[in-house]
């Protein structure tokens, strides 16, 4: 899942890889969603073709602007593929319109309220970075200037946005 030479970026993203590492190990479906205390989801932080911006979507559950991404699919071969599954879903992209190895970019761990049925649960994320090919254009959310959400107030965004910048 994370490989073992997985280097993180500071130490909330240690402190996030060690608590994702331990719920794998502890759970028999880490990505299931009946998994009630928490489950693995993939997102993906689209870089502009130039790399000086990030995509954000309108999160309409959680009222905040977040990357595209989403609950793991029996049928996603590998959290990098449910990242690009939920990146072209959410985007109106398709899977020629982007770029991106399988490397890990980030690993994240929230708290996601309560809502219905559904207890407070965790949603342990894995990150990967996609980039635009030029003449594509996702078609819901908006552009922002990595240097600008660099210094959000939202830990996870403005870490995804530094560790681009620190190249």
């Amino acid at each position: 899942m994370i490989p073992n030479n997985y280097v993180s970026f500071d130490d909330t993203e240690a402190g996030h890889v060690a608590n994702l590492r331990t719920f794998v190990a502890r759970v028999a479906e880490p990505a299931s969603r009946s998994t009630r205390e928490g489950h693995l989801t993939g997102s993906a932080f689209l870089l502009s073709a130039d790399g000086t911006s990030a995509w954000l979507i309108w999160h309409e559950k959680l009222q905040r602007w977040l990357q595209p991404g989403g609950h793991l699919e029996p049928e996603d071969a590998s959290p990098w593929h449910g990242a690009l599954r939920e990146l072209c879903e959410e985007t109106g992209l398709s899977e020629a319109d982007v770029s991106s190895d399988d490397t890990l970019f980030d690993v994240d761990v929230h708290t996601i309220p309560a809502r219905g049925d559904e207890p407070t649960h965790f949603h342990y994320d894995l990150r990967f970075c996609f980039t635009l090919r030029t003449g594509a254009a996702p078609t819901t959310g908006r552009w922002i200037a990595l240097t600008e959400l660099a210094g959000f107030p939202e830990e996870s965004l403005s870490r995804l946005a530094r560790k681009v910048l620190a190249g």
